[in-house]
């Protein structure tokens, strides 16, 4: 232990009077203040904000971000996009299933959804796969845009989400 101190003392003497040793013990007051915090479970927080996360607010997620990639181009000022979803969110739950099999030879399959306790209490569905709504069409106004811009705009929201040329329609 007292060798501890020794390398400990060296070591305060060496950053002495400097920045580096203030530095040294403000970031070990906060490694040590984030140990002492007790924790409230912030696991099961994050799992609830993601389920609240609706179509909703993806679509006008991608309509931001797709509205800052345009207003990036040369020649545009301010944009507006509007997006339309083929779909809400596409779940796949994990499920049991049993087949059973009566005297006759037929067969008859019980299929039932795994739940899986939830961080409130109570049961929910487990979960496998969930993808994400696809993009059915965009929609961008662009004032004043010129052919070639608008020929951008589309070049950009076909590679950004993946969908055909037809389904976008740039005004100006």
């Amino acid at each position: 232990m007292s060798g501890n101190k020794g390398a400990l003392s060296a070591l305060a003497a060496k950053f002495k009077g400097g920045r580096a040793f203030a530095l040294a013990i403000i970031g070990a007051a906060a490694g040590l203040a984030l140990l002492l915090i007790p924790s409230s479970g912030g696991k099961s927080e994050q799992t609830d904000a993601a389920a609240a996360y609706t179509a909703r607010d993806y679509c006008a997620e991608l309509e931001r971000k797709a509205e800052e990639l345009i207003n990036a181009l040369p020649d545009v000022k301010n944009c507006r996009v509007v997006i339309t979803l083929e779909t809400g969110y596409k779940y796949v739950y994990a499920t049991d299933q049993h087949l059973k099999e009566d005297d006759g030879g037929a067969r008859q399959s019980d299929k039932t959804v795994v739940l899986a306790d939830a961080p409130g209490g109570g049961k929910n569905a487990l979960t496998v796969n969930e993808t994400m709504p696809a993009v059915a069409g965009v929609a961008v106004v662009v004032r004043g845009a010129g052919y070639e811009t608008k020929y951008r705009v589309i070049e950009l929201m076909c590679a950004l989400f993946n969908v055909k040329s037809n389904r976008i329609s740039v005004q100006g």
